[in-house]
């Protein structure tokens, strides 16, 4: 892919199981549209948070292949994503360094990231995030640590909960939980909330007073990431008046990005540097989000028999789901 533009920022991580932090140098790209220009209009950045499948290397980077970020890209849009773990940190340690699990170091690599990109570059200050997996903690702890000006957070089948998602049910075969113990220092494999609440946004005392609309999408058959555990986010966000909303789609597994056949009618540009993109229902969704940046807000969705308002029996005594 063209214009991708690498860059280093410097993070400080904290030393596990000690306490004191050596500083790192972590990674990060940028992927300008081909209508991008130094002097005029300025483009608007897309922080495109990557899952545990993959991160940012000077030749292979996940969001490099997504359909969302060539849809993003050929609509004028900008987008970057961070590491979000120093290759050194991870050797040093043994954290494997595609679990950043939008942990302190992580959230720290995106400011320095954005930071650096808008110093750069002709953007505009307000930017929009995604996150897919467990993009959604990086991009959620994002938004929650108020350090960038966001318009809005969207994302795919997000990881939301270091206790349910990470500690019991953890993926890559056990990586993301080591990860986990690891850069929050806990001892003798016993899980403490106190570590950790405030980059676990099930618990973040901030995710009542949710700064920004977010929407999701998510399959009913994750058995990835918990869709239960979505529910009860959005909930928490929208029962304390904040703008939240799922959209639950009956198949797909762990990729809603691919379920379901191309849109008859996508609301943007569709072909990437010759090549013709297949646009789904999540990602025409994601982008009509982006487009609005955030504008449009409490819609009622249907889907099928699914409702995909964020509102459900637990916390507001509305039934539907």
């Amino acid at each position: 892919m063209k214009d991708i533009i690498t860059f280093f920022c410097d993070v400080s991580c904290k030393v596990p199981y000690e306490d004191r932090f050596e500083n790192y140098t972590d990674e990060g790209i940028i992927i300008l549209p081909e209508s991008y220009s130094e002097t005029g209009e300025p483009s608007r950045l897309v922080i495109s948070c990557h899952g545990a499948g993959g991160t940012v290397e000077t030749d292979d980077s996940q969001v490099c292949y997504q359909v969302l970020t060539k849809y993003l890209l050929a609509n004028g849009f900008a987008v970057m994503d961070m590491a979000g773990l120093p290759v050194e940190y991870c050797s040093k340690y043994g954290i494997d360094r595609f679990n950043n699990i939008g942990a302190p170091l992580a959230v720290d690599a995106y400011v320095s990231g954005y930071e650096w990109c808008v110093s750069h570059y002709n953007l505009k200050k307000e930017a929009l995030i995604h996150g897919a997996s467990m993009g959604g903690i990086s991009s959620t702890n994002v938004v929650l640590s108020g350090r960038i000006p966001l318009l809005i957070q969207t994302g795919f089948c997000p990881v939301l909960d270091t206790y349910n998602e990470i500690f019991l049910h953890p993926w890559s075969d056990g990586l993301s939980k080591i990860a986990l113990e690891k850069m929050y220092s806990l001892k003798d494999g016993v899980y403490d909330e106190s570590r950790i609440a405030p980059f676990n946004p099930m618990t973040n005392e901030k995710t009542k007073n949710y700064p920004v609309p977010v929407r999701f999408w998510q399959c009913a058959d994750d058995i990835v990431v918990s869709v239960d555990v979505t529910k009860r986010f959005v909930g928490i966000v929208n029962s304390n008046g904040g703008d939240a909303r799922l959209t639950v789609l009956p198949a797909g597994g762990h990729e809603p990005q691919l379920y379901g056949p191309p849109v008859g009618d996508p609301s943007g540009i569709t072909v990437y540097r010759g090549e013709t993109l297949e646009i789904t229902e999540a990602v025409e969704g994601v982008f009509a989000e982006v487009e609005a940046g955030g504008i449009v807000v409490g819609e009622v969705a249907e889907h099928g028999r699914f409702l995909v308002e964020c509102y459900w029996t637990e916390f507001t005594g509305l039934s539907g789901w």
